[in-house]
């Protein structure tokens, strides 16, 4: 079709081309800018009028450029020329690894598939050399060969070559995920010291996954004394300290949220009120601790302070509380 002059069909495939191409891009686009904002500020974006949203507007865009290019002219070049991951790849492989290999040592030599003819006479191999495997890969490389850092492990290659053996009354096969040494030494699959230990440390690492999901708290809280301030004298002669405060909903429900003091009998009051934290939020406030200098240990007090909702406590957070030195007797 490129080579084809120009008519109403080509332009028209073309044009649909180029559009399914861009929007699939922009889909992507909008995927990927999602897990940088958020998905309520991508909604805001997509709903409000683009001129309170031009920055934004101008990433998405940007990033669905970006994937359009890649569908529409780089395709392949980005995994040849572009992508770090078959030269890093290439570095971790040794013998053992598993890859998309070519049996070389069942394959060769190479000869056209003649009807009737027995290839172990004729001293031919099981590749009947027809270039399919080549011709599907997306790379444009040539599995025979070797393993090469173009290959993405598509196994496309394998499915076209099973379905030439196939077609030939040939065992599957020929190309398989296999490793080196298997094909060199003609040996079966082998669970190795490296693979035990790769293992190992996998099954380490999702266990430690899943006990940091499952153990995570609904709530991340922190209550920072207000760097710079020092303590406050009140006019009944208490000290009180104030504190910012964070909160982050991991859920995706909302809740009110109220704080309380755990080991201390002084008095807490929030600046504005209590919060309501809104699902997979954040909210951030001022609140003030007020104590008696009775209470308090010296300049430097540590204070505990709950944070509930309703009646469920979620939370219990350390800071400190300062006040005046007391002085020392003679």
């Amino acid at each position: 079709m490129n080579k084809a002059p120009w008519s109403a069909e080509k332009a028209f495939k073309k044009t649909a081309k180029h559009l399914l191409f861009f929007a699939v891009s922009f889909l992507i686009g909008n995927i990927f800018f999602s897990y940088l904002i958020g998905t309520d500020q991508l909604l805001k974006i997509i709903t409000e009028p683009p001129s309170q949203h031009l920055a934004g507007l101008g990433a998405m865009l940007g990033f669905s450029a970006v994937f359009y290019g890649v569908f529409a002219f780089m395709r392949e070049q980005v995994c040849t020329t572009i992508c770090p991951y078959g030269r890093l790849q290439g570095v971790l492989l040794d013998r053992e690894s598993i890859v998309v290999a070519y049996d070389h040592q069942r394959g060769e030599a190479r000869g056209l598939f003649r009807k009737g003819e027995s290839r172990e006479e004729a001293n031919k191999g099981d590749c009947i050399d027809c270039h399919a495997c080549v011709n599907v890969c997306p790379t444009g490389i040539d599995i025979r060969n070797g393993t090469q850092l173009e290959c993405v492990n598509c196994t496309a290659c394998i499915d076209a070559c099973d379905h030439m053996m196939v077609a030939t009354g040939q065992p599957t096969g020929l190309i398989r995920f296999a490793s080196e040494a298997e094909i060199a030494d003609k040996r079966t699959f082998r669970w190795t010291t490296r693979m035990k230990a790769y293992t190992a440390v996998l099954v380490v690492l999702i266990g430690a996954l899943l006990a940091v999901v499952l153990t995570r708290s609904d709530v991340e809280t922190t209550v920072l004394r207000t760097p710079g301030l020092l303590f406050q004298r009140q006019p009944d002669g208490r000290i009180s300290n104030l504190y910012t405060y964070k909160l982050v909903n991991k859920t995706n429900k909302g809740m009110p949220i109220h704080f309380e003091l755990m080991d201390h009998s002084g008095e807490l009051n929030l600046v504005g009120g209590p919060p309501v934290l809104e699902r997979a939020s954040m909210a951030e406030g001022e609140l003030f601790i007020i104590l008696d200098k009775g209470q308090m240990d010296g300049y430097n007090t540590l204070l505990k302070v709950g944070v509930f909702t309703g009646s469920k406590q979620i939370a219990t957070i350390s800071t400190s509380f300062v006040g005046p030195m007391k002085k020392s007797t003679p």
